[in-house]
């Protein structure tokens, strides 16, 4: 991925701007933070004569945490809004900047070795980044930044072994089917009791589709991808198959609601529950979808954006 902003511009800009700003609740319908009397923490500044972009960048990314005071969590009112704000703040910038994955890790990579000198400071920005990348309710989440977080909080020699079992068991299943790894492979069984596996569907690209019957989130996705030409257009053509998969025992709600769901899915369930039982899958919230390519390989993950699979297929199918 090519840098199209350099950080120390983006970062320093978004913050300073205002970036955004949370209040005591929490976020808004768009997964920002809304303005309140948080005091806002200002990053350091690169250096007048580092002119090079890149230079730039890497000092960005190496110093932007160097003025927080992680070891007094008195120094500032509401120290624990200050450092929610400060990851927002840094977070969002790396998002709206595009910048190479490496670059946004070590960001993070250097947020928790500086907080480790304070236990305390550890453990909120480890809440935080919990909250913001892995929530499946914040749209801004990143899963694979928050296996870097997850990294190092595990490597933080100063935790107590129970405060190690929560991300140890988070990161093994975020680990599981990531994008670029083969999925997984299972036996979905249909109504009429004849069964197929995720790698004998030969469309190019195959959406599934974890959901359960009646689930008006599950309604709305459903409603969603019938609504766009695009995808429409892929799944007559058989260009995208969409496995509709329901992983729960109620089989007959299931059957009920079957009628209900586009025929020309592929409408089954996951008899014996051992996508469930050996979570083959980390399924954080049901609607959820894993986009395939044609060898079975993971382009999206826990994906909840029909758009973004629009997107994600329409740059696929045009690079072709």
């Amino acid at each position: 991925m090519k840098i199209t902003l350099i950080l120390a511009a983006a970062l320093l800009m978004a913050v300073s701007c205002g970036g955004q700003r949370k209040n005591a609740s929490g976020a808004g319908s768009d997964g920002a933070l809304t303005a309140d009397s948080v005091t806002i923490y200002r990053p350091p500044q690169p250096p007048a004569m580092m002119t090079d972009p890149a230079a730039q960048l890497q000092w960005a990314t190496e110093h932007y945490f160097d003025d927080f005071q992680f070891a007094d969590t008195t120094a500032v009112p509401r120290w624990g809004d200050y450092a929610e704000q400060a990851f927002v703040d840094v977070n969002y910038a790396l998002a709206q900047s595009n910048v190479p994955f490496e670059v946004a890790s070590a960001t993070f990579t250097n947020l928790f070795r500086k907080a480790a000198v304070n236990k305390a400071a550890f453990m909120k920005f480890a809440e935080v980044a919990e909250k913001y990348l892995f929530d499946p309710n914040y749209p801004m989440r990143n899963e694979e930044l928050y296996i870097v977080v997850l990294r190092a909080v595990l490597d933080n020699q100063g935790l107590d072994e129970w405060e190690r079992v929560r991300p140890r068991e988070q990161l093994r299943l975020a680990l599981k089917n990531r994008v670029g790894d083969l999925a997984t492979d299972f036996r979905y069984t249909l109504d009429s009791g004849a069964s197929g596996t995720l790698s004998g569907i030969g469309a190019p690209y195959t959406l599934i589709f974890f959901n359960n019957p009646g689930c008006p989130a599950c309604r709305q996705t459903i409603d969603r991808i019938m609504a766009s030409p695009f995808l429409s257009g892929m799944i007559e053509k058989g260009n995208l198959a969409v496995l509709a998969l329901y992983t729960d025992a109620d089989l007959d709600a299931w059957r009920e609601y079957n009628p209900q769901m586009p025929q020309h899915w592929i409408l089954a369930y996951d008899a014996g529950e051992k996508i469930k039982n050996e979570e083959l899958y980390d399924i954080k919230a049901i609607p959820t979808m894993y986009l395939l390519d044609a060898g079975k390989r993971v382009v999206l993950k826990d994906e909840m954006s029909v758009p973004r699979i629009e997107q994600t297929l329409a740059a696929a199918t045009t690079a072709q």
